[in-house]
């Protein structure tokens, strides 16, 4: 296989209810994972949604994988790239402005 460049882009939704993780090559959402803030008894405290992340990699894989998980007072979104981590991104309660409910 080529290797194939892809970004994973962590982005908070619209109406700021969440965060959504993508794996994209081009446009193409190749793999998704979504997070419910009220799941985690979280929720946004301010008005516009926070900037999105994108971080690029390349790889030369024939599955992915978005594993996520909350960790203290934070989200970390792994990138699974046949079973080996790709790339990883940690979003904090303090850099979005998260509080519990």
């Amino acid at each position: 296989m080529p290797i194939t460049t892809y970004a994973l882009v962590v982005r908070e939704n619209e109406n700021r209810e969440g965060i959504t993780a993508e794996v994209r090559e081009d446009e193409t959402i190749e793999e998704s994972a979504r997070i419910s803030y009220d799941d985690y008894g979280l929720t946004a405290e301010r008005e516009e949604t926070s900037d999105e992340r994108r971080t690029e990699f390349a790889a030369d894989v024939t599955t992915l994988r978005i594993q996520t998980e909350r960790d203290g007072e934070g989200f970390q979104f792994r990138v699974l790239g046949d079973g080996e981590t790709l790339v990883e991104q940690r979003v904090t309660d303090d850099e979005w402005n998260v509080t519990a409910k």
